[in-house]
C-alpha cells in the first residue's frame, strides 16, 4: 500500500499563524487584530487544530487564553517551522536580482583571495552581482541553487566538472613584527622559539610535522601553541603577531605583498590539496555566469 502524501499527514497548516500570535499575545482579540482577520476566523483555526490533535491547546480563563502542556509544546515546533520558511522566503529575495551568479566557496579562499580581487571585477561588469555563499561544506550541487563553486581538494569528486585553479605551497609566516630587533635573519633551528599557529587538518594534510621533517629537524607532535580550523583565521593571527603559521603562500599572497607577514625561509612543502573550479556537468550556463567564470579562472592563471 502506497505511503500517503506528506501533507495529508500534517496539522491545517494555515491555522499556525493564528495559533503562534494567540499564544504568544495571550488573546484570540489581540490575535485577530494583528493577522487582519476576525476574531472569530482565529478561533475557528485553534479549534481546527485541536480537533486535529485530539486534545486542547489553550485554557479559555475569561477573556485571556493559556497555553496548555501540549500547547506550549506544539508552539516551540510551529515557531521553529514558521522562522526556517521566513528564512527560506528570504533567502528567494535573492534569486531575483538582475545578474545575480551564486558562487559557493570557504571562508578562507573567500576573505584571502576572492574579496581583495573583487572589486576589479565589479568594476569592469557592473551589471554582474556576485553573491559569495561561504561555506565549511561541500555540500553537493544536485539540487543547491548554485551557479559555481570553489573547493580545495584532490578534484575526485563525482557527478560535477572539476578544473583546477592552482598548485599550492605552506611555509612558515610571521608577522615582521614579531622579531626581535637583533634579529635580522632566521634560521630553521630558530623557529621553537616562538608560538606555533596550528591548523586543523580540514583544508590541508601538510602540517608542521611534514615542514620539520624537510627541514631536517626533530618535531615532538604537539598542539602547544594556537589551533585553528580555519586557515584565513590563522593567518590573521600570525598578522596580529602572536605566532608562526604553516600558512598557505596562495592566500597569504597579497598579506606578503604588503609586508604584514613574511616568509623567512625557502623551503615550503607543496599541497597534496588544492583550489578547483567545480560546476555542475552539462550545466548551460547563462552570460553572467560565463563571464564570472573565465574571470576566475583568468586571475587564477595569473596568480599561479
Amino acid at each position: 500500500m502506497a505511503d500517503k502524501p506528506l501533507h495529508s499527514r500534517l496539522p491545517p497548516l494555515n491555522a499556525l499563524r493564528g495559533f503562534e500570535a494567540a499564544a504568544r499575545l495571550g488573546s484570540f482579540s489581540k490575535a485577530s487584530s494583528e493577522l487582519c482577520i476576525t476574531q472569530s476566523a482565529v478561533s475557528h483555526q485553534i479549534k481546527a487544530l485541536e480537533d486535529y490533535f485530539g486534545q486542547p491547546l489553550f485554557k479559555r480563563i475569561n477573556r485571556a487564553v493559556e497555553l496548555t502542556d501540549a500547547g506550549r509544546d506544539f508552539l516551540k515546533t510551529t515557531r521553529q517551522m514558521l522562522q526556517q520558511l521566513q528564512h527560506g522566503a528570504n533567502r528567494l529575495h535573492f534569486y531575483n536580482k538582475p545578474g545575480l551568479v551564486v558562487l559557493d566557496t570557504s571562508p578562507a579562499f573567500a576573505s584571502k583571495w576572492l574579496l581583495p580581487r573583487l572589486s576589479a571585477f565589479k568594476r569592469q561588469y557592473q551589471h554582474v552581482n556576485p553573491w559569495i555563499y561561504t561555506n565549511y561544506s561541500q555540500e553537493p550541487l544536485e539540487n543547491a541553487e548554485v551557479d559555481l563553486a570553489i573547493w580545495f581538494g584532490t578534484g575526485e569528486w563525482t557527478n560535477v566538472n572539476c578544473t583546477q585553479l592552482f598548485c599550492d605551497e605552506v611555509t612558515p609566516l610571521l608577522s615582521p613584527g614579531l622579531l626581535p630587533a637583533n634579529m635580522s635573519k632566521m634560521a630553521h633551528t630558530d623557529i621553537v622559539n616562538f608560538p606555533l599557529i596550528h591548523v586543523e587538518q580540514v583544508e590541508r594534510r601538510e602540517d608542521w610535522r611534514t615542514w620539520f621533517a624537510k627541514a631536517g629537524l626533530h618535531y615532538e607532535p604537539s598542539t602547544e601553541g594556537y589551533n585553528f580550523n580555519d586557515s584565513g583565521i590563522a593567518l590573521d593571527f600570525a598578522v596580529a603577531g602572536q605566532g608562526i603559521v604553516l600558512g598557505s603562500k596562495l592566500l597569504a599572497a597579497d598579506l606578503i605583498a604588503s609586508n604584514q607577514l613574511i616568509a623567512p625561509f625557502t623551503l615550503s612543502v607543496p599541497t597534496e590539496q588544492n583550489y578547483f573550479l567545480i560546476e555542475k556537468p552539462g550545466n548551460t550556463t547563462n552570460e553572467n555566469v560565463g563571464l564570472f567564470r573565465n574571470w576566475l579562472l583568468n586571475n587564477a592563471h595569473q596568480d599561479t
